[in-house]
């Protein structure tokens, strides 16, 4: 069955609007929409706080593993590390694009990846995880470490990913904080 460009433009805007839909952080949804169901107990309201702290901290284990796989690039990034490589591989791996084509790339990558971000936090400010922006800018390190062998790069990979990350965990804060606030307003306006 042969697919129609029109059909398959209609199916590449599909794909790139339900990317953009609200994916909100399931455990917050779950924490909210629990809480406003029923009148909840001291004990839900204490357990749904402790959920929200945990949530507050997930994007932390994403930096870091952002910084570790960072810091294994920076190693493999130093001047004479392409040198050690066998031949077999070098060949296996073929020649290195342009930097410029790679520059361009990252570029592309780094903004669709900022859009998804800013598209995900939605009017009701309940912000999303991806882990796509772990692994989008790492990705790059490999092709930066054959295309640039002296690692004058790095850091620009490097910043992609960290502005990504930073931007992403900031949102999530301040939503957390914002709900954590309002649940310890309602326990403590419960009766004991």
């Amino acid at each position: 069955m042969q697919t129609l460009p029109g059909e398959r433009r209609n199916a590449m805007s599909g794909h790139a609007i339900g990317q953009m839909k609200k994916k909100t952080a399931s455990a917050a949804d779950h924490i909210v929409e629990g809480s406003v169901a029923h009148p909840p107990c001291r004990e839900q309201l204490s357990k749904d706080i402790e959920q929200l702290h945990a949530l507050s901290r997930r994007g932390l284990w994403g930096l870091i593993l952002f910084l570790s796989l960072s810091a294994v690039a920076l190693c493999l990034n130093q001047p004479g590390a392409w040198l050690r490589v066998p031949a077999e591989i070098k060949e296996m791996v073929g020649p290195s694009p342009p930097a410029e084509l790679l520059h361009v790339a990252l570029g592309v990558s780094w903004f669709s990846a900022l859009v998804l971000v800013l598209g995900r936090r939605g009017a009701d400010g309940k912000p999303g995880y991806n882990w796509y922006n772990i692994g989008l800018p790492a990705v790059f390190y490999p092709l930066y470490i054959f295309a640039d062998p002296t690692g004058t790069c790095f850091p620009a990979v490097f910043a992609a990913g960290l502005v990504l990350l930073l931007l992403e965990h900031a949102f999530v804060i301040s939503y957390t904080g914002k709900e954590i606030r309002k649940e310890t307003q309602r326990l403590q306006a419960m009766p004991e």
